[in-house]
């Protein structure tokens, strides 16, 4: 409860006093989002990082870009290791237990079933682990490396608060300046993918007509959960329940209920497994389509350098960035 409410205050900016901004201020001159990592010779390594703490999406895009590149590509992904008891890297199994490798992980490595998913808290040993066998490496949660450079680096905000809550920490939870997020990164994206529906714990996939009028709960641990239930109302699904956590976030046991089924995100679900409070977990589906132009820039075939073209889709928006003095 307590760090959920704090979460919330970060989100919100709500520590908005002298002392909460002035040290947010000393954080956004201090933070470098430039991280020391050793990247493996012969593999070119992509940086997927967030504006905020958490909520930007970034995850749902890895998963897309994997996905997609795997088609054609020999490609694994570093997973965030948040969360995470595991220390020694190590490939991320179906089947492994949520506290040992992290939510994030286990769900990229469910939907992933032919893309290896590596986890570890050492990034330099996680990466060195991914890049045996395959062209390319995906990292989540890595904006830029240092002292070298990323072969490709996108920066990822949410469509409706980019910067969130425009603070950095304690005042906020934007992870530094935005001159300095922008200057590390290749690209800019805003993913922005559409409900489909949800999945039942059968395998059905219902549609989010289908969704309406029924007795359903809504259980989340994510950051920002509003924006899921607003998503649901605005389309005409109203969840009679809502139960939620702090982002990663553990649910406790909860009392049974007479909803006929809960609703919750993909990477909730691998805390929830397949039935919450005797009710079965129906898991919301929310794809991205990644445009050729994004595909051709993190595979180095795309024109980085034009100023600011756009590179737009259903599925996600994205603008590159032409290198700035210094970078």
């Amino acid at each position: 409860m307590l760090r959920r409410r704090v979460a919330q205050a970060l989100e919100r900016g709500a520590l908005g006093g002298p002392v909460a901004r002035t040290l947010g201020s000393l954080w956004a001159r201090a933070a470098d989002s430039a991280r020391p990592v050793r990247l493996p010779p012969g593999v070119r390594v992509v940086g997927v990082g967030g504006a905020t703490l958490g909520g930007s999406g970034k995850t749902p895009l890895v998963l897309a870009l994997a996905r997609e590149l795997a088609r054609t590509r020999r490609v694994a992904v570093v997973a965030s290791a948040y969360s995470a008891r595991v220390r020694a890297p190590r490939v991320v199994r179906p089947s492994d237990d949520v506290g040992l490798v992290g939510d994030e992980a286990l769900w990229l490595a469910r939907a992933l079933p032919n893309v290896p998913v590596v986890v570890g808290k050492d990034r330099t040993e996680a990466l060195a682990l991914a890049a045996r066998d395959v062209e390319l490496v995906i990292v989540d949660g890595l904006l830029q490396a240092r002292p070298e450079r990323l072969a490709c680096s996108l920066l990822v905000l949410d469509e409706r608060q980019p910067w969130g809550s425009g603070r950095c920490p304690p005042a906020g939870d934007l992870r530094a300046a935005p001159g300095e997020l922008l200057a590390r990164a290749d690209a800019v994206v805003m993913p922005r993918g559409s409900l489909l529906g949800a999945r039942t714990d059968q395998g059905e996939l219902l549609s989010v007509a289908a969704l309406r009028g029924r007795r359903l709960g809504l259980a989340l641990a994510i950051a920002r959960p509003e924006r899921v239930l607003r998503d649901l109302r605005a389309q005409g699904v109203e969840p009679e329940l809502v139960a939620t956590q702090a982002d990663h976030g553990r649910f406790p046991a909860p009392h049974a209920s007479d909803v006929e089924a809960w609703l919750t995100t993909p990477k909730c679900a691998t805390k929830l497994g397949s039935r919450h409070g005797g009710a079965p977990v129906w898991v919301l589906e929310r794809p991205l389509i990644v445009p050729p132009a994004l595909l051709g820039l993190v595979l180095g075939s795309g024109e980085a350098s034009q100023e600011r073209a756009s590179l737009a889709s259903p599925g996600v928006s994205c603008e590159t960035l032409s290198p700035s003095p210094g970078r």
